[in-house]
């Protein structure tokens, strides 16, 4: 891949590391939970013909600085497409990524021309249906079983019981990939606060009023928690599509790929 650029950008109380690849349209990857960038690194091979993508690290991840204070998760994506040069684009995230990138949108609508949310995750359903909390049960049910198990043989036997709950479609070299990430980041699980500030209120109260185009991705293999997530945003915000893909768990870029392949060039501009 030409064009391939390496920074980081300063932010108040920290930096902030990023790469851009290609030429073309303006595509914003935004990681899950406990990665960083290079979770995107199959993904980044193929769009980078089609697309100029941008991938960054979150704060207490990857290259970037670790967090000692409060700082503003909006703010950092802002400042990562000032300094990559990118005054509008698609922000594909994954999981949290999901979260962020509606954030975003909702705070700079103007910068963002659709958000694609994958296994989008919210945490607590504000108001929630019997089945959303059943559903929360069970994560809760998962959460606790990785306290344990980080407290009984430590952070290598905890990602890999992650990984397999998220990701129980993921090949086996991608499982590795997905535990060793979660190994190299361990400090998200590790700290006591975590110390980013989303959209206040959150966006997970406000999807009625993202104006802007939403494509949703789900697996039907993923914890059921995140698939009422996607149908619960799908339902409120006004210009939103669902695409649902049976073989695909949390992460579809690794567990369907094809599927996956498909539905982002789908939201390519022509």
């Amino acid at each position: 891949m030409s064009d391939h650029t390496k920074d980081f950008v300063d932010v108040p109380g920290g930096y902030l590391y990023y790469e851009q690849y290609g030429e073309g349209p303006d595509v914003v990857l935004l990681n899950g939970g406990f990665a960083d960038l290079r979770m995107w690194d199959p993904t980044v091979e193929w769009l980078a013909e089609r697309a100029r993508v941008t991938t960054w690290d979150y704060r207490d991840t990857g290259l970037s600085a670790p967090a000692y204070g409060p700082y503003s998760e909006i703010d950092d994506l802002a400042a990562v497409l000032d300094a990559a040069q990118v005054s509008q684009a698609l922000l594909l995230g994954v999981s949290e990524g999901g979260r962020r990138a509606l954030g975003f949108a909702h705070r700079h609508p103007e910068r963002v021309t659709r958000v694609a949310a994958v296994a989008g995750s919210f945490g607590e359903f504000p108001d929630p249906t019997p089945e959303e909390a059943g559903a929360r049960e069970v994560m809760w049910s998962h959460f606790a079983n990785c306290e344990a198990v980080l407290a009984a043989d430590g952070i290598p036997a905890v990602a890999a019981l992650d990984v397999d709950a998220w990701c129980p479609a993921a090949p086996e070299n991608d499982r590795r990939r997905l535990i060793g990430l979660q190994i190299a980041n361990s400090r998200v699980r590790l700290m006591e606060e975590y110390h980013g500030l989303e959209l206040d209120p959150p966006v997970k109260t406000r999807f009625a009023e993202l104006e802007l185009p939403i494509s949703v991705l789900i697996g039907e293999r993923d914890f059921l928690g995140s698939q009422l997530w996607a149908y619960r945003l799908v339902a409120q915000a006004p210009k939103a599509d669902l695409t649902v893909v049976p073989a695909a768990d949390h992460m579809p870029m690794y567990s369907a790929p094809d599927e996956f392949r498909e539905f982002v060039i789908r939201l390519l501009p022509v």
